[in-house]
């Protein structure tokens, strides 16, 4: 079984789970045994940081975390930040004096593991449960676990789109320009970046410098830098006549230096902003020992850091060993900053909806250069007398992209787990934009040209070229969603918020679609990898995110074997790793270039197809290869090559191979021809070919070729496409062919 299903899944291979280094001998630990692991492992690491210099401790951490963030060690198991996290809430909670004790590179190794561990333990000391219970322990590990996959500048865009918008209000409300503290925050982490360069740098001249007045000038960079590394330096550079000794003793001072890193004085602050805004940074700043006494439970799944980053320093410093929550909670900390400001708040919601809805339009025109988009548009359904708006509509071809854009935040109850609030947002979040976009397709689908859009700004008309049949894929973007949940219709299935005919949308965040427009920068790869997500749970039943489906399509373009895939379900586990590789996108999208494995024939069918922008179905006719499976297109290339080199054909001009996607059939017909038909004869071929696939429940796309022989063509002769759907009572067809201009000239039809 794994064989098939790891040759049904090319580039993916079957494996248990292992077992994370420090976990070994727990799989069959009970929930029982994890609340005990749960205590015992947290009151160890109370006491580890109270006998120790927490901040060398926490900043220690944090630099290793910075390293990793853009540089992976594949043998090491990777930090995560919530593990970060969770050491600064400890730091805060605790009241204990700070020891001047310093931490061997030994006891930093086992204290990340017991971090680990505590976390793991948090998680799985509950039952097993079913239904929403169920759902709430997945939500609760997401809010762990999970943080905002937007790019950094990404994030910066957004938040200065929503914040400038907002900054009269703000002014007036709290005595400064909100967007200038979050742009100081961003700063703040790019300063943060840089003594972390200055002080590797130094690392790197002690380590591996032969001049021995570059590495006392290191030792004395680190000596200056935190009060422990001075303290247990001493008189040490006397001590030690041999460059090597004094390296790794000197190796051993500077991990006591991490501090410098991360701490900067209210002055420097003040000099690189305003006092103001220096002074609004130190109130996103805990006091040592400010957390204490609170329920030790709550920081896992509320902590207090995510809304108040910083740590205030007794010397009038600030500590910011994770300058990176700018990032991952922004609307958490904007959000605590309004509180309940009526009027900054309404502010604050209407530019964050009119924000996303923007940025959504941006990430389409950039994706789908070719495509018409339009933002806002409306049509009355004359059987309710109701008037339906479409947020993005995005017209490709003979393809209706529709994104609805949900604004609406995550109640903090829903990211704990509360079973109520949960289904609040799930059917207002997830549910909601999947019929908002069946209504739409359903009022094309029963008046086809009759139909009516304006846009909501100025009452214009919108023409989707509705002469022709259209197929309408459906997308709900959201600023924030529980990735690992929303992705995937079976979840939502399984809690009876939808059921199987009910219309459903793929839920992507705002960050996730920036993802794809990022490393999906040709038009050819980004509207195939649309057309398949919006349908693909019809063929895969899986657990996973955006960045392993995208991760799966750069790998082999979803090319997957449905039948043999039928009945199991797939669990990704540390499969983005295409999507950890930096991007730089291409300035020009307008090219076909595809993660699909084609043969060079293909490939130059697809590439002539593309650049034919008169053709109005090219994107329908590269989408029926594109979906077919590589090795079968590889094969007929190999007969076509073979006809057209003159190797008798036995009969056999006609190659039909077809691929099944839910209730839609690609058919992909080929004719080898001695001469090639003429313009009444060539459009019957393809007719021919769907009529055998055509069922009450399923639509047929079918692409048909005709290669001459002795052909000097370096794709094809001629095309033809039909599309033909019994399911719909107007039962839509639409063709269109064409052939080499020597012999005949192009049209198009439809019936």
């Amino acid at each position: 079984m794994a064989k098939n299903i790891e040759s049904a899944f090319p580039g993916y291979i079957m494996a248990d789970i292992p077992v994370e280094e420090g976990n070994e001998g727990t799989r069959a630990w009970t929930a029982d045994r994890w609340q005990e692991e749960f205590s015992a492992s947290r009151t160890r690491l109370k006491a580890f940081l109270d006998a120790r210099d927490p901040y060398v401790i926490l900043a220690r951490t944090a630099s290793r975390l910075l390293i990793e963030t853009v540089q992976a060690r594949p043998k090491i198991r990777r930090l995560e930040q919530a593990e970060v996290e969770f050491l600064q809430t400890l730091l805060l909670a605790s009241e204990a004096p700070v020891l001047r004790v310093p931490t061997s590179p030994g006891n930093f190794v086992r204290l990340w593991q017991l971090v680990a561990r505590n976390l793991r333990a948090f998680m799985l000391r509950e039952d097993d449960r079913d239904g929403w219970e169920r759902l709430g322990q997945r939500v609760r590990h997401h809010t762990l676990y999970y943080r905002n996959t937007m790019e950094r500048s990404d994030c910066e865009r957004l938040m200065s789109a929503i914040l400038t918008r907002i900054d009269k209000q703000s002014r007036e409300a709290m005595g400064f320009d909100i967007s200038a503290l979050y742009a100081a925050m961003t700063r703040l982490f790019e300063m943060v970046n840089d003594r972390q360069s200055t002080f590797m740098g130094k690392l790197g001249d002690l380590l591996h410098s032969h001049d021995r007045v570059k590495v006392n000038a290191a030792i004395s960079f680190f000596k200056s830098a935190y009060p422990l590394a001075a303290l247990v330096w001493r008189d040490s550079d006397k001590r030690y006549d041999d460059l090597q000794s004094l390296r790794y003793v000197a190796f051993q001072m500077s991990e006591l230096a991490y501090p410098w890193i991360f701490t900067f004085s209210r002055q420097s602050l003040e000099e690189a902003f305003s006092p103001s805004i220096a002074n609004e940074l130190f109130s996103l700043a805990h006091d040592k020992g400010e957390l204490a006494g609170g329920n030790p439970d709550h920081v896992y799944l509320n902590n207090p850091i995510w809304a108040k980053p910083y740590v205030r320093l007794p010397s009038d410093e600030l500590f910011v060993p994770l300058p990176q929550l700018a990032y991952s909670f922004p609307f958490a900390i904007i959000e605590r900053l309004i509180g309940e400001r009526d009027g900054l708040k309404k502010a604050y919601e209407n530019a964050r909806a009119e924000c996303l809805e923007i940025q959504i339009e941006h990430n389409v025109r950039t994706m789908l250069p070719s495509a018409e988009v339009y933002r806002a548009v409306q049509w009355d359904d004359p059987e309710t007398g109701k008037t339906w708006e479409n947020d993005i509509v995005a017209r490709l071809g003979n393809f209706l992209f529709v994104f609805e854009a949900k604004s609406g935040r995550l109640h903090d109850i829903a990211r704990r787990g509360g079973t109520r609030s949960l289904k609040t947002n799930f059917e207002d979040l997830y549910v909601e934009p999947g019929i908002q976009g069946w209504r739409l397709q359903n009022y094309i689908d029963t008046h086809g040209r009759n139909a009516v859009f304006r846009l909501k700004q100025d009452g214009s008309r919108v023409d989707f070229r509705l002469d022709k049949p259209k197929v309408v894929y459906r997308f709900s973007i959201c600023i924030e969603h529980f990735a690992h949940l929303t992705s995937a219709r079976h979840n939502l299935m399984a809690l009876g918020l939808i059921e199987d005919n009910t219309a459903w949308a793929p839920v992507l965040s705002l960050g996730e679609l920036g993802m794809i427009v990022r490393y999906l920068d040709s038009e050819g790869a980004a509207q195939h990898y649309l057309t398949r997500r919006a349908t693909l749970e019809e063929v895969l039943a899986f657990e996973g995110d955006e960045q392993d489906l995208l991760s799966l399509y750069l790998t082999n373009g979803f090319w997957l074997d449905g039948a043999a895939l039928d009945g199991q379900f797939l669990r990704f586990f540390e499969a983005d790793i295409p999507v950890r590789i930096p991007k730089t996108p291409r300035e020009n999208r307008r090219t076909f270039e595809t993660p699909v494995p084609l043969s060079p024939l293909w490939q130059a069918i697809c590439r002539e197809l593309y650049q034919d922008v008169e053709n109005r179905h090219r994107f329908d006719l590269i989408n029926v290869i594109l979906n077919q499976s590589p090795p079968t297109l590889a094969e007929i290339e190999r007969r076509v090559r073979k006809y057209r080199r003159g190797v008798p054909h036995r009969g056999e001009d006609a190659i039909s191979v077809r691929i099944h996607v839910g209730n839609r059939v690609f058919v992909l017909a080929c004719l080898l021809a001695k001469t090639l038909p003429d313009q009444q004869e060539w459009p019957e071929f393809g007719r021919s070919m769907v009529l055998p696939f055509l069922q009450e429940d399923n639509t047929v796309d079918c692409a048909s070729f005709v290669f001459g022989r002795r052909s000097k063509e370096s794709g094809s002769d001629g095309y033809s496409f039909l599309r033909a759907g019994l399911a719909r009572k107007r039962s839509p067809l639409m063709d269109t062919f064409g052939l080499s201009e020597e012999n005949y000239s192009g049209d198009t039809g439809d019936e």
